[in-house]
C-alpha cells in the first residue's frame, strides 16, 4: 500500500520505523477480508488505529507493504509490535495511546478466540 506524498513536515508525520510497520500491519490486517473472524475483529483494529494515530495527530510518513497470511498470527505480530513500541516510548501522550491500542487490541483478538 503506498500513500502519496504531500509535500508537508511537521510533528504530525512519524517517519520511526518501528511506528510506521505498525500502522502498516495494521492496514493490512484491516484489508485481510475474507479470513475467518475478519468481520468481529475489524472494529476494534479501527479503533486501534485511531488511537495509534491519536486521532489524526500522528501519522505515519508512509506506509510499507506488509503481507498478512494468517490474521491470527498478524495479530500476534501488532500487539508485540505495539508492545514494543510501548516499552521504548519516551513520550507520555504516544504511550498512552500505545496501550490504549493495544488494549483495544486485545479486545479484538478475545472476540475472534
Amino acid at each position: 500500500m503506498t500513500v502519496p506524498a504531500t509535500g508537508r513536515t511537521g510533528d504530525v508525520y512519524d517517519a520511526t520505523p518501528d511506528f510506521v510497520y505498525a500502522v502498516s500491519l495494521l492496514a493490512a490486517l484491516e484489508d485481510a477480508t475474507g479470513q475467518e473472524g475478519h468481520a468481529l475483529v475489524l472494529p476494534f483494529l479501527g479503533m486501534a488505529r485511531a488511537e495509534l494515530t491519536d486521532f489524526g495527530q500522528r501519522r505515519p510518513a508512509g506506509y510499507v507493504p506488509v503481507q498478512v497470511g494468517d490474521l491470527r498470527s498478524g495479530l500476534a505480530d501488532l500487539e508485540q509490535r505495539l508492545t514494543d513500541l510501548l516499552a521504548d516510548s519516551q513520550v507520555l501522550q504516544h504511550s498512552l495511546r500505545l496501550d490504549s491500542a493495544r488494549r483495544l487490541l486485545r479486545r479484538g483478538v478475545a472476540a475472534v478466540a
